[in-house]
């Protein structure tokens, strides 16, 4: 049998909430300056290569992600972003947000595999945020 090409492996996980937000920084005739809602979409993007699978060969395991789950339950759905949040609640800023928070409260084993977290207001709209990883 043929060895198939070396090459990585990337899951992705969805986690949806429901909140309130308002951008205070556009002016006020801004459709978004106004307090308004989204039924928010987030997806943590993990990833490893071949050598890096943990048994039974997953990149990790998807029940391991919880905690993430319960952060965004307890923190962020069905709140006002601007009372929870010392930023201005864009998606991007959120992304940025979300993945720090996976960054320091997973193992580093599970954090070093995130490349990517990405937030989405609505269908058409997604804000992603890759974080560097330095080399050393």
């Amino acid at each position: 049998m043929k060895q198939a090409p070396d090459g990585t492996f990337t899951i992705s996980k969805r986690f949806a909430f429901d909140a309130a937000h308002q951008l205070t920084s556009l002016g006020p005739d801004h459709v978004c300056a106004r307090l308004h809602g989204h039924g928010y979409r987030v997806e943590a993007v993990l990833s490893c290569t071949e050598d890096e699978l943990v048994p039974p060969g997953f990149v990790v395991d998807f029940k391991d992600l919880e905690p993430l789950a319960r952060y965004i339950k307890d923190t962020l759905d069905h709140r006002n972003l601007n009372e929870v949040l010392d930023f201005e609640p864009t998606s991007e800023l959120l992304a940025r947000h979300l993945a720090h928070w996976f960054l320091t409260h997973f193992t580093p084993a599970v954090a070093e595999r995130l490349i990517q977290m990405r937030v989405s207001e609505t269908e058409k709209t997604w804000a992603t945020y890759t974080p560097n990883r330095r080399t050393a």
